[in-house]
């Protein structure tokens, strides 16, 4: 074992400091890599390319200008299996994507702006039908629903 005191110190004793000062550094900047919080996803463009698969299912939602909502044709994932979920709004109101599980809990929410994007990815864990709910933030009323099937994978 070894003490720091006033007089300079050997460099084997420095270099050793520094490697530990540096391996806490880089424990504590990847010890945050990939963390989501709790009810939401991280989107698309902050994750880390090998967070999961490459290329996963993608549901792709779209508000028009005029609020029309519409939903990509394969409304499908798999039980424990990643999914990709973009919401497009081309619209003037802040809009919300809810994903709900068969007991109406949430599973995944994301907000796009207006005139902007959101998007995650989540991985439903119910086999079962879902419901994707889609409406202007504030507005949990005004909702157009499409149903998602999740089955075994």
């Amino acid at each position: 074992m070894f003490t720091l005191t006033k007089e300079t110190g050997s460099p084997r004793q420095w270099h050793v400091i520094a490697t530990i000062a540096l391996g806490v550094v880089l424990a504590v900047v990847l010890s945050a890599c990939g963390q989501e919080s709790p009810g939401r996803a991280t989107p698309l463009g902050e994750r880390a390319e090998n967070d999961v698969p490459l290329n996963p299912p993608t549901l792709r939602f779209h508000v028009s200008a005029d609020g029309q909502v519409d939903a990509s044709p394969d409304l499908e994932a798999e039980a424990g299996e990643v999914v990709a979920v973009v919401l497009e709004n081309e619209g003037d109101a802040d809009y919300e994507l809810r994903l709900l599980d068969p007991e109406g809990d949430d599973v995944f929410v994301v907000e796009a702006p207006a005139g902007g994007r959101g998007d995650g990815r989540t991985m439903p864990r119910d086999v079962g039908p879902h419901v994707v709910e889609v409406y202007p933030v504030g507005e949990p009323g005004a909702a157009e629903e499409f149903a998602l099937e999740v089955s075994e994978t």
